[in-house]
């Protein structure tokens, strides 16, 4: 992958950042031990699909209509005792409801964002945006971080560390971009660097393994998506959450309790929401992604890489002709 070396060693030139990156590599360990951050939004034994947080707000305005709407039907429900208001009370609120569902409809055929996807089988990391599909073989994949420090008289200082990784479009090798992997804000080198070696624990040591990166011979998919930070309807995991943070004395009892009272008040927007977004996610997964892709994320799929077929189609020069020595390091 020349294209993505040389741009990579430009990028670093141009922008001085030769002394500031870290430079990750599938074949090195990147950090003590792997973690997920709450994106991987699936993981089973072909594939690794990592969110870019764009479809956080997806379901939003839906879940927002049918909540007002329902604590309306709720308010004005007594009118379903006089007989002479039953029909007025139906009409109005299946109009209101006809509306959300309108609503829903659209949000789920819109285009939804599309995850960062590592594929075991054929060893390549996929995104598309819209039509335009990009990939990268992943033992040639380039990924670095960078730590800045932003200061401002509001927040005072604020850490950021970016993750990124460069990937080609696929038969336009020279149309390259860096894709966020995570999101940069409040991130340290060190919790980015473990979500790094998640992926490289996937990509290398199987699709199971436990805490500090060791194969599994059985499953713990289910383990690994309850920690999602995408899904919203978790009464029970937020009260988890609320019972460690009092444990460590980081929240009150107080502050629990109306936490928890404000998100049993919008469940019913946090269930609607989660269940068009999971609607949207199964549409895109049939729909949005290149056939190509889908092919190879299929258990019995192709096995051979969009790479390849790029050097079938004679789009790449032999990697180590003219690489630079930079470059290559």
């Amino acid at each position: 992958m020349q294209r993505i070396q040389s741009f990579f060693a430009d990028l670093s030139q141009k922008a001085g950042l030769a002394d500031e990156v870290i430079r990750l590599s599938p074949r090195r360990r990147a950090a003590a031990k792997p973690y997920q951050l709450g994106d991987v939004q699936e993981q089973n034994a072909v594939y690794l699909d990592l969110a870019t947080g764009a479809d956080f707000s997806k379901g939003g305005l839906t879940g927002t209509m049918v909540m007002i709407f329902f604590y309306m039907a709720l308010l004005v429900s007594p009118l379903l005792g006089q007989p002479d208001q039953v029909d007025n009370y139906l009409i109005f609120f299946g109009a209101l409801f006809g509306i959300a569902f309108i609503s829903f409809l659209i949000e789920v055929l819109l285009p939804f964002p599309m995850p960062v996807r590592f594929n075991r089988r054929t060893r390549e990391i996929y995104f598309q945006d819209r039509r335009k599909l990009y990939h990268v073989p992943w033992d040639e994949a380039v990924a670095w971080m960078q730590q800045t420090r932003q200061v401002t008289q509001h927040t005072g200082a604020t850490r950021m560390t970016s993750l990124q990784v460069l990937l080609q479009r696929f038969r336009r090798p020279d149309e390259v971009i860096a894709l966020q992997l995570s999101l940069p804000m409040g991130k340290t080198p060190e919790v980015q660097a473990m979500l790094w070696e998640y992926l490289r624990c996937y990509m290398e040591k199987g699709p199971w393994f436990d805490e500090h990166g060791e194969p599994l011979t059985i499953s713990n998919r289910e383990a690994v998506l309850k920690n999602r930070w995408g899904k919203k309807a978790d009464l029970r995991g937020s009260w988890q959450a609320c019972e460690k943070e009092m444990e460590l004395g980081i929240a009150t009892k107080l502050g629990s309790y109306l936490l928890m009272l404000s998100q049993v008040g919008f469940y019913p927007a946090a269930l609607v929401q989660d269940w068009t977004t999971a609607v949207a996610r199964r549409r895109a997964e049939k729909n949005q992604w290149d056939k190509r892709v889908r092919e190879r994320c299929r258990s019995g799929g192709p096995t051979t890489r969009l790479y390849d077929l790029e050097v079938e189609e004679g789009l790449h020069r032999d990697d180590s002709e003219g690489l630079p020595e930079a470059a290559a390091r």
